[in-house]
């Protein structure tokens, strides 16, 4: 009987090679993507199309953001929470396999290769804790790691596996070349929560806005533009490219407005806060500031609730411009 096995897929080359090497002993692979703001950007539509296997998404949702605020196990170096983040997706996975149709799990982990998640311990740690103790596969490690049941009951052939540790990508590289593998992203391309500057914006976050009134979209939006932390309820995030400012466009709602250059070219400020003259004053001296000198006389315009604005930007808006430093109480703005 042919076996199927689910593994998750970030789109990296760990992950791809982990599918490819199950695919070379002729199992049915389904790949599993969980996506959220802060997860691995990685490309796993084009990676799963290319390896020619069905693609499973699915959303973090609002329980991981509650996970994110409060993790059991504590963070890594910034706010990574990396073992509730793995217990998370196995738990869920475990989850989806008999509605897939699929007999174990598998991944893309390599031991040692981070030290808070990928260690022995907590690997033993996370199945446990994940319900799946036994059950997941880990192509790239696997012979450094006890045999799992699908290895005891020769779904997976383990001599064919590999025993790779540590962080080089070389054996990798080389595996991924015996097996003609070429669409998969850089190694560089990981989880948001790992770089300090957006660690810092999602400190900012919870330190001014409720747990209740968080969303995703909140998490999605610290990925764009340069962040000011004004006041507790004022926040402004500053377009830095054409791109960025199109995108900003798509966070307006009731609780924040967009501020837009109408007679010049600059970047657009997504006011997030009340619409009052304090937040539009405060979004005229920071578009003026980043502009390509913008005169007196030119216009911007915003959505005041009521209808459209336009407002002449005046003498005073670049003399009443912000220090960029109060975005994160003296840390520069990013």
């Amino acid at each position: 009987m042919r076996r199927r096995a689910l593994g998750l897929l970030s789109g990296g080359l760990d992950s791809a090679l982990a599918t490819a090497l199950l695919l070379e002993q002729g199992l049915e692979v389904v790949a599993l993507h969980f996506e959220f703001p802060t997860s691995c950007r990685g490309s796993a539509r084009e990676v799963a199309r290319s390896l020619g296997v069905p693609l499973v998404v699915r959303e973090k949702g609002d329980e991981y953001l509650r996970l994110l605020r409060d993790p059991r196990w504590g963070y890594g170096r910034h706010r990574n929470p990396c073992v509730d983040c793995r217990v998370f997706m196995l738990e869920r996975a475990r989850g989806l396999l008999s509605e897939l149709g699929a007999s174990f799990l598998f991944t893309g982990e390599v031991l040692g290769q981070r030290p808070m998640s990928q260690l022995g311990g907590q690997i033993r740690l996370i199945d446990r804790q994940a319900g799946v103790d036994g059950l997941v596969v880990r192509p790239l490690s696997a012979r450094l790691l006890p045999p799992t049941e699908p290895e005891r009951r020769g779904w997976v052939d383990r001599s064919r596996l590999l025993a790779i540790s540590g962080r080089s990508r070389r054996v990798q590289l080389a595996e991924a070349k015996r097996l003609g593998l070429e669409c998969f992203d850089a190694p560089a391309g990981g989880c948001r929560l790992t770089e300090a500057a957006f660690a810092r914006k999602i400190d900012d976050l919870f330190a001014h806005t409720r747990a209740a009134e968080i969303g995703s979209t909140d998490v999605e939006l610290l990925a764009i533009g340069r962040h000011f932390r004004l006041g507790p309820a004022l926040k402004i995030v500053l377009g830095r490219n054409a791109g960025e400012n199109r995108r900003l466009a798509g966070f307006e709602s009731a609780a924040r407005w967009l501020v837009e250059p109408e007679s010049f070219a600059g970047p657009s400020a997504l006011v997030c806060g009340p619409r009052d003259e304090v937040g539009l004053a405060h979004a005229l001296a920071l578009i003026v500031r980043y502009a390509d000198g913008p005169g007196p006389g030119d216009v911007v315009r915003w959505n005041s609730g009521a209808g459209p604005r336009t407002r002449t930007l005046g003498t005073q808006a670049a003399a009443s411009a912000p220090d960029p430093r109060a975005s994160r109480g003296g840390a520069p703005a990013s």
